[in-house]
């Protein structure tokens, strides 16, 4: 019988994995480190791309090893997926797709009705049980990071996702140290970004902008999780309006410009006090590069 916590680690690995996806909101961005010995370059987007096929590969070279199916994932979900961490901004954007609900609505049709649901769904309770240990390993143990929002983070050290982190970085207890610590920094960016005075101010103006247009509302986050809680079609006949209210008014008050400058700003900063885990995650990164397209270059029978 397995106890609970084990249960929840195991469902939780039967999710698509994305194991590189981690730590894409940190690269293709200018460091503005100083120091003796140079930053590390950052990955650009076609080399993230690179190292997440060749990790889904890897995944799947191994539970097939383990005798189970795997479907690679790819690194963007959807051609049209874009993450607005500050609300919508992107009017052009708004306008086709309003807050994504039918790009989130077609993600969750994939997933239930894809080839990997359907053999997730096929396999007996202690099939889908082994199946998550294969991926994920057995127990949560093995590799530890403090996490910069709190606590400890903990990921096994077996598994075939740790397998394909072996084969592209070499050591997998930095690879998890440095690419989750980066991973957890992005929250910690985006609640400094949301405390800053500035951001503040331009949100005041922002929310007498959307209340003028019909759509009150105090942070455009909010106001998209609100709005995509809503269901039936009288709510999401309000989806396109709502959001193009969000980002015109996110563009005509310069809320918008106040919050990616924010970014900007406090990227490098959070970059530079934690040097040693993004040089650490950036090194491995580019040193990957080689295997991982050897191993891109074999399943393609190049």
């Amino acid at each position: 019988m397995l106890s609970s916590a084990r249960r929840g680690w195991i469902g939780a690995s039967l999710v698509a994995c994305g194991a590189l996806l981690a730590v894409a909101a940190w690269t293709g961005v200018p460091g503005g480190d100083t120091g003796e010995r140079a930053p590390a370059r950052a990955v650009d987007a076609a080399e993230l791309d690179l190292l997440h096929r060749a990790g889904e590969l890897l995944v799947q070279d191994c539970m097939r090893a383990r005798g189970f199916s795997y479907w690679p994932v790819p690194r963007v979900p959807h051609p049209d997926f874009r993450d607005f961490p500050y609300g919508v901004d992107d009017v052009d954007w708004a306008r086709g797709h309003g807050f994504g609900r039918a790009i989130e609505r077609q993600l969750d049709e994939q997933a239930a009705s894809g080839p990997a649901g359907q053999y997730v769904r096929g396999l007996s309770d202690g099939q889908r049980d082994a199946m998550g240990a294969a991926l994920l390993g057995p127990e949560p143990t093995g590799l530890e990071v403090e996490s910069p929002l709190g606590g400890t983070l903990s990921h096994s050290d077996r598994g075939c996702v740790t397998e394909s982190w072996r084969t592209l970085y070499g050591d997998v207890k930095a690879w998890y140290r440095s690419s989750e610590t980066a991973n957890q920094l992005a929250a910690v960016r985006t609640g400094r970004v949301n405390q800053d005075p500035a951001f503040g101010k331009a949100l005041v103006a922002w929310s007498a902008c959307v209340a003028g247009r019909g759509f009150p509302a105090g942070h455009p986050v909010r106001q998209r999780e609100e709005q995509l809680a809503r269901t039936g079609p009288q709510a999401e006949a309000q989806d396109v309006p709502m959001a193009v209210a969000q980002a015109e008014c996110a563009r005509s008050t310069g809320f918008a410009d106040t919050a990616q400058d924010l970014h900007a700003r406090l990227s490098d900063r959070i970059r530079a006090e934690n040097r040693a885990a993004f040089d650490a995650m950036r090194r491995m990164q580019v040193a990957a590069l080689p295997t991982a397209r050897d191993v891109v270059a074999r399943h393609s029978g190049g």
